[in-house]
């Protein structure tokens, strides 16, 4: 056997050992936020992605299948499990070693910019993100390989996501130009695929970029064209936070009765997803209306719920750092 491939092996059989066991999920400190608290991912975490035990399958299988023989489909399901867990400092390291042998995999630099944004390292999500972004120019779309039959979802888009993980990344450095130009970029991506949920994400996050950049004509703009309904975002009925969001920016929900932390059931819509978005647009909604200290007690709310990963509660620390400096919600 070369040396190369000796020092390959020790390396990933050391990755190996830092890796939770998939069958008992660990508490695990992952970071800090962006306010100094420790980020903690625990033992009974679930995210309505799957049911505990088909996650811990998956979790196994995916493991098994990375050690057998690591390609960009094993390393990408893999990593992807491992977030689903809440492991993103765990996932990240499965990114780093793939991204060694195949430095050039779109689809590994998509996910590794996702997991350096969860982990609040916003400009080297920025920078993995548009290398991966370069990769993909003049592309057609691209779709995930899926994980196994047993496991719930749709392959993704690959471009869909990317652009949207970028245009968070820079909303979160607060700038609201870059951040507006990657959503846009994302919902074209969307658009080929008539996703009308991602229609919903990206025009909630397009408005509030154009909008908190101050091009209020852009926002009000993006803000009409939005016509759907519930029912056509979600045939099957229940809610949705962002269409809820677009619909409070819209003037058509009173502020008063908007806060809910109900669990929707949904894929990371915990009771917690659910309080940490909504509270987000009810400070958002005082923001732009110029009454930052009413927007302040629902930051608070949204950074105060115990899960650390959700967009709300990443960009609602930021937005804190920057209304609020020096003080602790």
């Amino acid at each position: 056997m070369v040396p190369g491939k000796l020092k390959w092996l020790a390396s990933a059989g050391l990755l190996m050992l830092a890796m939770p066991l998939a069958a008992a999920a660990q508490e695990s400190v992952q970071g800090t936020s962006l306010l100094g608290k420790p980020m903690v991912t625990t033992q009974t975490r679930n995210a309505n992605v799957a049911a505990t035990e088909t996650l811990d399958r998956a979790a196994r299988d995916a493991r098994a299948a990375y050690e057998a023989n690591m390609t960009v489909d094993s390393a990408t399901w893999y990593g992807r499990i491992l977030f689903y867990q809440g492991y993103s400092k765990e996932s990240a390291a499965v990114y780093d070693q793939a991204l060694k042998r195949f430095p050039n995999s779109g689809k590994l630099l998509r996910h590794r910019a996702h997991r350096a944004f969860s982990l609040r390292e916003f400009d080297k999500s920025i920078e993995l993100g548009l290398k991966a972004a370069k990769l993909y120019e003049n592309q057609p779309l691209e779709r995930e390989k899926p994980g196994p039959d047993y496991f719930p979802g749709d392959p993704d888009v690959v471009q869909y996501y990317l652009y949207y993980h970028l245009g968070q990344a820079y909303f979160a450095k607060h700038d609201f130009d870059n951040a507006a130009k990657w959503f846009a970029k994302s919902a074209e991506s969307a658009a080929f695929t008539h996703d009308v949920e991602a229609r919903t994400a990206n025009g909630y996050w397009e408005y509030l970029s154009l909008a908190r950049a101050g091009k209020l004509r852009e926002a009000q703009a993006l803000l009409d064209d939005y016509d759907l309904t519930l029912f056509e975002v979600h045939p099957k009925g229940g809610s949705d936070t962002y269409f809820d969001g677009l619909q409070l920016f819209k003037g058509h929900r009173a502020a008063d009765s908007f806060f809910s932390d109900k669990d929707s059931g949904r894929a990371f819509a915990t009771a917690d997803g659910v309080a940490a978005s909504t509270a987000y647009s009810l400070a958002n909604y005082y923001i732009l209306r110029g009454e930052p200290e009413k927007a302040k007690p629902w930051l608070q709310r949204s950074i105060n719920v115990d899960s650390w990963g959700f967009f709300a509660r990443i960009q609602a620390e930021a937005d804190w750092l920057l209304l609020f400096p020096g003080e602790q919600p």
